[in-house]
């Protein structure tokens, strides 16, 4: 048995569940799961509100089951759990989510003597949560919390739990005089954690609007370059959110996969309504700028904001559809920059980018078959159209799509750039198909092996051969713009 300061023997032991036992706020988690399974249910739901927070968790438990394996916990607070339990303390879940919800993680846990939660006639929190634990535990008890709402079922206690409490909360609790069993902290949002939710380095992709800039040798033409800026900034930050809802409809898959679970929100490290904050605002401040600066800029970021939450939604679980979106999603980037400039499309650039990002998305979806075909996992890939054993469907797709790629490059030599007279000399630019078909081919091979990063922009990013085969890339252009004796 456990032991207070006093040296008396403790109490039971009652945890709180959301953003104490759990990283997270199960009902943000259980609407957010319905909003991405059935929008219009979702909607449909919130007139419940009127009837009291009771009654819309109650017919949410309804709609929107919850997995307790899906769910970030607190570690080190189950580890003390343990620890307890391995003493016989009793122990038991008291929580305001729904009965349903406590029940489910009590079980997956089985840690605990007992469940409780709220049903439809009542909310188990704060004053409501004390007087039913001073009910069932005359003798008294310990609870282990973490919100102000907890600060009235502390004052009923006979000692204190601090799991993820802020310091302002904490500092409450202490000042209530009991006795502290244990304090466990929480990793809070920094700049860092922004800076890997928002994925910045995914910026680099966008850098593809100044592509339309360069081939048209208008980067000597200062408000041109300004307007490729201000487009870069504005849909770095449209995809940034579309970044973030797309995190949000991925949680449960994320939890279970390798590397995603250590990002923001999947961790519990980043709260679900920091995400619905962030998103309008950075939308709202894309527009802003795409409105002071260029009206067909607005169009082109709705466009792309639309496809992409068309793929969060629906098109990401479709086999193949997901990779043409994907595709699409690169080719308007192009588009975009294109556009802000006033520079026609091309049809060669586009029908590339088609092929090549069509190409470099199967890559991605390979290297998940490949890692996934190696662990103990189900057939079926978690939140996409594939399985397992479509790996060599979707080598051969996606090696086929490189090599068309390099085609069409090679055909727009021919057939549009040497004509064309617009460069000085022509002939250094057959360095760009055979660079390209060195890279792509190299990009495959490394992909069969298993060694592919998941996303092979990012790889290529890193990647320092990549970069060795963009400097006489680079050089060659140049030398095939300007003129020289």
């Amino acid at each position: 048995m456990t032991l207070n300061a006093q040296g008396a023997v403790a109490s039971v032991l009652v945890v709180d569940l959301d953003d104490t036992l759990v990283r997270t706020d199960t009902l943000a988690e259980q609407f957010v799961a319905l909003v991405f399974r059935k929008p219009l249910a979702a909607l449909t739901l919130l007139p419940t509100l009127l009837r009291g927070r009771a009654a819309f968790k109650d017919r949410l438990a309804q709609l929107q089951p919850l997995d307790p394996a899906a769910l970030p916990y607190n570690e080190p607070l189950l580890d003390f759990l343990r620890g307890e339990k391995s003493q016989s303390r009793p122990i038991h879940l008291v929580t305001a989510a729904h009965q349903s919800i406590a029940d489910a993680v009590a079980d997956h846990c089985g840690l605990f003597d007992s469940a409780e939660g709220s049903d439809a006639g009542r909310n188990l929190k704060g004053a409501r949560k004390a007087e039913r634990l001073a009910e069932r535990f005359p003798e008294g008890f310990c609870y282990a919390g973490d919100s102000r709402a907890d600060l009235k079922v502390w004052a009923h206690a006979e000692s204190i739990v601090l799991a993820g409490a802020t310091a302002s909360v904490a500092q409450d609790a202490r000042n209530l005089g009991k006795p502290l069993e244990a304090e466990f902290g929480r990793d809070r949002p920094s700049p860092k954690t922004w800076r890997r939710a928002l994925r910045l380095h995914q910026w680099t992709k966008n850098l593809l609007v100044f592509l339309p800039l360069l081939l048209s040798q208008k980067f000597t033409e200062p408000h041109a370059l300004l307007l490729s800026v201000v487009a870069f900034i504005a849909l770095g930050l449209t995809a940034s959110a579309t970044y973030l809802v797309n995190d949000l409809s991925d949680l449960a898959s994320d939890r279970r996969h390798a590397t995603k679970r250590h990002r923001p929100l999947a961790a519990g490290v980043l709260r679900i309504e920091h995400v619905a904050v962030a998103v309008p605002l950075l939308l709202l401040l894309a527009a802003g700028l795409a409105l002071a600066t260029s009206p067909i800029l607005l169009l082109g970021l709705a466009g792309y904001a639309v496809l992409t939450l068309t793929y969060t939604f629906r098109l990401k679980r479709l086999a193949l559809l997901d990779v043409a979106a994907l595709a699409a999603l690169y080719a308007i980037r192009i588009a975009i920059g294109a556009a802000v400039i006033g520079t026609p499309q091309s049809p060669w650039l586009v029908t590339f980018s088609l092929f090549f990002f069509f190409s470099m998305s199967l890559a991605k979806r390979y290297a998940e078959i490949h890692n996934l075909r190696g662990g103990e996992a189900s057939r079926l890939l978690p939140g996409r159209g594939y399985r397992t054993d479509d790996g060599p469907a979707v080598l051969a797709l996606g090696a086929a799509s490189s090599v068309a790629s390099v085609l069409i490059v090679v055909t727009y030599l021919m057939e549009e750039a040497f004509p064309s007279n617009i460069y000085a000399r022509p002939d250094w630019l057959w360095v760009a198909p055979f660079l390209l078909m060195i890279w792509v081919a190299r990009l495959w091979l490394i992909a069969g092996r298993g060694e592919l990063d998941e996303d092979p922009i990012a790889y290529a990013i890193r990647d320092r051969f990549s970069w060795k085969l963009m400097v006489p890339l680079v050089g060659a252009f140049v030398l095939a713009t300007l003129a020289w004796p």
